[in-house]
């Protein structure tokens, strides 16, 4: 998976929207808060600083966007339980922290005693495209989105 042009607030505003998008396709009795919902999303995603951008002026950008999403929901969708909660881990770290958290505390935050373990999960989502580890720095781990 390549690295993608557009910012991660508007790629998880898409991420909300195709979800509830989904729940609505189900038909719950709420349908209205959902709709409601969407409309909510759907303004945020149209008022992004992103689309006066040239990147975000190419006629494609759009379709772009829901794709990168789609591929997204695909690769997290195949990610093992130990995969997902190292991604939440290192989500719930750089929000509280600003940085990202060190092979010790992923390791304690899922229950791994070796930091050869979290090393090698770390690698398999670096393959996967879901992160960058930034080899050569210390605590260098990015989320692709």
């Amino acid at each position: 998976m390549v690295q993608t042009t557009f910012p991660r607030d508007l790629i998880q505003t898409q991420r909300q929207r195709t979800r509830t998008y989904a729940a609505l396709e189900r038909r719950p009795y709420d349908t209205v808060a959902l709709r409601r919902r969407l409309q909510r999303l759907d303004t945020r995603i149209a008022s992004h600083p992103f689309w006066r951008t040239p990147a975000g002026r190419s006629p494609a950008a759009k379709v772009e966007l829901r794709e990168w999403v789609r591929e997204i929901e695909a690769v997290e969708a195949g990610l093992s339980d130990q995969q997902q909660r190292i991604l939440t881990c290192i989500r719930e770290f750089t929000a509280e922290h600003g940085g990202s958290p060190s092979l010790r505390e992923i390791g304690r935050f899922v229950g791994l005693s070796s930091t050869g373990s979290v090393a090698y999960q770390l690698g398999q989502l670096e393959q996967l495209g879901v992160l960058d580890r930034g080899h050569g720095r210390n605590r260098g781990i990015t989320m692709c989105w």
